[in-house]
């Protein structure tokens, strides 16, 4: 790897502004005289590898030039950064791995596997809602710094992947729900979605994605079924949290971070049932209609997720999301509790991060949630599993 990025490292170390970082092409002359099997090496390989060779900490200062241009004093970021990460436009910032990497969300492996999934919940009357939230580069393309190419990153791909999933879930036949269109269209309108310094969604991002999800769950007819309710939600003061992602990138700044601010809300709902409604029969007992499992974008109350979903919906919301880093982690603990089988929901929403790479864990967690769906859950029975748990 140095051998084949000595050529790179021969950049100039002055070129340390954005304006310079056209010169980069300089790092890539002595590569042009190199010859592939056949033919030349193209710019997209020249930039694979300079991409390879800043990942693996050979970079020689290229990721320099827009540090320069740092409003917060930043520095090495790309180069010592646990984890890397860069500075984009108007203070926000970038992890390499979680948002820059551009990963498939659902690859036609993996929609066989929602979909199949999805006709297993069908069949115990409840619909799987499939929420792939958009990473914050998808969403916030015109706050990506130019030195993002230098990791593989393309707009039009990066926008094009998520695109092509969304198609390719709905072709199975699955739910699933596009957040990339009307949260990138907020975004564009100044509304903050997503945090500058902090990887989760802001409660307006929060706000859209769940105004966006009870939209595709209140066009359904079997949302006609459900317990509905009327809900108040009332804005609160704001607050300011820690963020593990904000510490870890003021390491590397001489100036103050923006804050990780959100606003404080509270939700409270009066039944309101229609005499219609074949949940009425079981009164107070009647389970909730709508099931939230997650991640920690919708965990403990994060950004007041659910309670806009309840909002929005007008229907009540048990929310068993996890804050654990599996993205399988809440599906699989509420299959187990067995209130599937005992008190199925109409709809289950599964959101799942950006990121969450489901086809990465292989075929062994499909195996288990299907059957633990089907009532097998393991010698210790369903209902093993504590709810909430972490």
């Amino acid at each position: 790897m140095k051998r084949l990025c000595a050529p790179i490292c021969g950049w100039r170390r002055k070129a340390r502004t954005l304006e310079r970082a056209r010169r980069l092409k300089t790092c890539y002359a002595p590569l042009q005289n190199r010859k592939l099997s056949r033919g030349r090496m193209s710019m997209d390989s020249m930039k694979t590898i300079a991409a390879l060779c800043v990942a693996a900490g050979l970079g020689c200062g290229i990721a320099q030039a827009e540090e320069a241009q740092s409003l917060y004093g930043c520095a090495n970021l790309a180069e010592k950064g646990e984890p890397q990460a860069l500075e984009g436009k108007d203070g926000y910032f970038f992890t390499v791995m979680g948002d820059i990497a551009m990963k498939s969300v659902a690859d036609p492996a993996l929609a066989e596997s929602v979909a199949a999934f999805s006709k297993l919940l069908k069949a115990h009357g409840t619909i799987l809602i499939f929420v792939p939230l958009p990473t914050r580069s998808q969403v916030l393309a015109d706050k990506v710094p130019q030195a993002a190419w230098l990791y593989g990153y393309k707009e039009n791909i990066n926008t094009e992947i998520y695109q092509e999933a969304i198609k390719r879930l709905n072709d199975a036949g699955v739910v699933t729900v596009d957040l990339l269109t009307p949260m990138k269209a907020k975004a564009a309108d100044d509304s903050p979605v997503y945090q500058k310094a902090d990887p989760l969604w802001t409660t307006e991002g929060a706000r859209f994605a769940a105004e966006a999800i009870a939209g595709k769950i209140t066009a359904m007819p079997q949302s006609r079924k459900a317990n509905l309710m009327t809900f108040t939600t009332t804005k609160g003061e704001d607050y300011t949290r820690r963020s593990d992602l904000r510490e870890a990138i003021q390491a590397h700044c001489s100036e103050s971070l923006p804050p990780v601010t959100e606003a404080r809300y509270e939700t409270v709902g009066e039944e309101a049932f229609a005499a219609d409604r074949p949940f009425n029969i079981l009164g107070a007992d009647a389970p909730a209609p709508v099931v939230l499992v997650g991640s920690r974008f919708s965990a403990e109350g994060q950004s007041h997720f659910d309670g806009f979903l309840k909002q929005f919906s007008s229907m009540d919301v048990d929310n068993r999301a996890s804050a654990s880093g599996n993205p399988f982690k809440s599906i699989t603990d509420y299959l187990r509790s067995g209130d599937l089988q005992a008190k199925p929901p109409l709809f289950l929403v599964w959101e799942v991060p950006p990121g969450g790479n489901l086809a990465s864990y292989g075929p062994e967690p499909w195996e288990t949630l299907e059957a633990s769906a089907a009532g097998d859950c393991g010698p210790d029975g369903c209902g093993a599993a504590a709810k909430g748990s972490e």
